[in-house]
């Protein structure tokens, strides 16, 4: 008598809906606690990323200041629209007469000689990550525009930073008198690295103190001792080469008057050049020296102006726009400069790389304009205003968006503000 063996019997194994939206919504809530601190963890990685790559940078500059025994030294901050903080290592060359007029004689009063800094094939360039940018003091009176002094006697512009249009091309009045926030005076301002913001295309270099309002700031060393140079208010020119020449343009090579200018072969062709320190030189010891100008000086899109600083800032960009009040950044160049500008120098449009450093202030809505007044120009100054007080943790709630009442509310600020040893030529966080 056979036993039969009994079938077994085969069970589906699997979730409910409930289950399923149970399980749905631990993972949402795990998410939505976990994420801010995954943010915070990176932010504060890529924070310290940053500063160690500054220190390393500055370290760099003063290393090559102490090894150099031809000149000082420099680190060089340098921004291009839509890339990366950049610090640039670079070291002095020579002196020329930066003039626009290549006929002005050399006992001229008003011809000013500078300094000029060349990239050194000695360091690396260091690269910030992305979004984390540097800005550097100006302290009041380093911006000053042409006039006259308590005595009656004529002072040119620096040219630093400084537009001398009654409304500046790009919006940007640097050079404020009055803090229209505090009412009162200008305490200084935090500039930017605005090399990046030109037009390549303009061919008249004889507009203004410097036509292509290329400036920046550095940090300079001293030959042998690596001490810092210091804060100064008389800017040198650092050269930047944009990879093009300009022979085209009546106003650029065509300048130099001996030898004159041979087409495509000529030495003088920074594009051409694998030894910019070697090159710049060269372009130094030019006789006449008016003729430097057209190549490096004033006359030339190449060159920067650059003042040295002795206080910094360290801060995340779209940080700073969203305590200042800002919708966001300019998607074309990743900061708060962009936007439409035109003048009778300048023209751009919105969807391509300002030609000029201007402030985007469509990123702000009206109200946060309240009390700066309807014009672009009154917009961009207020602007700047609250960039000052954000890097000294100085911004209220108040300045931000005029409508509040109440007590004074501070704006957190990330921003980090480090000093340069005088003697020792080291940097350290100011608290």
């Amino acid at each position: 008598m056979s036993r039969s063996t009994p079938q077994l019997r085969k069970h589906t194994i699997g979730f409910s809906l409930v289950e399923l939206l149970v399980v749905i919504a631990i993972l949402a809530i795990l998410a939505a606690s976990g994420i801010p601190a995954i943010r915070n963890m990176i932010y504060t990685s890529t924070g310290s990323m940053a500063e160690s790559q500054l220190k390393f940078a500055l370290a760099a500059a003063r290393d090559l200041a102490i090894r150099n025994a031809s000149g000082d030294t420099a680190a060089v901050f340098t921004f291009e629209p839509g890339g990366r903080l950049t610090i640039v290592p670079m070291m002095y060359v020579g002196r020329i007469l930066d003039t626009k007029d290549p006929d002005k004689a050399l006992t001229d009063a008003t011809a000013g000689y500078r300094d000029v800094f060349a990239p050194s094939a000695l360091a690396e360039p260091m690269q910030l990550p992305a979004g984390w940018m540097v800005r550097g003091f100006a302290p009041a009176g380093f911006i000053f525009a042409p006039g006259n002094n308590n005595d009656g006697q004529p002072v040119p512009s620096n040219g630093w930073y400084f537009e001398p249009q009654a409304s500046a091309a790009g919006n940007r009045r640097m050079n404020i008198a009055t803090d229209p926030i505090a009412n009162q005076s200008s305490r200084g301002n935090w500039v930017f690295p605005e090399n990046g913001f030109f037009d390549p295309a303009v061919t008249d270099r004889g507009i203004g103190n410097r036509p292509n309002c290329r400036n920046t700031f550095m940090v300079r060393f001293q030959t042998g001792t690596g001490r810092i140079v210091g804060a100064s208010p008389t800017p040198v020119i650092v050269l930047l080469p944009r990879n093009q020449i300009d022979s085209s343009s009546a106003k650029a090579l065509a300048d130099v008057k001996s030898p004159i200018w041979s087409g495509t072969g000529d030495w003088r062709r920074i594009d051409h050049t694998d030894n910019l320190v070697a090159w710049a030189r060269s372009v130094c010891d030019m006789v006449p020296p008016t003729d430097a100008a057209a190549l490096i000086g004033c006359r030339s899109a190449d060159a920067v102006l650059a003042a040295s600083v002795n206080i910094i800032a360290l801060y995340d960009e779209a940080k700073m726009a969203n305590a200042i009040g800002s919708r966001g950044l300019n998607k074309i160049t990743g900061s708060i400069y962009g936007g439409a500008v035109s003048s009778a120098n300048v023209s751009s449009t919105a969807n391509e790389v300002p030609k000029a450093p201007n402030i985007d202030v469509a990123l702000w809505p009206n109200g946060t304009f309240v009390a700066g007044g309807g014009s672009p120009d009154a917009k961009a100054e207020r602007v700047q205003v609250l960039i000052n007080n954000y890097m000294l943790n100085a911004l209220l709630l108040k300045d931000v968006d005029p409508g509040q009442s109440g007590p004074p509310v501070r704006v957190d600020s990330d921003a980090r503000l480090f000093t340069i040893d005088t003697y020792l030529g080291t940097v350290s966080e100011a608290k």
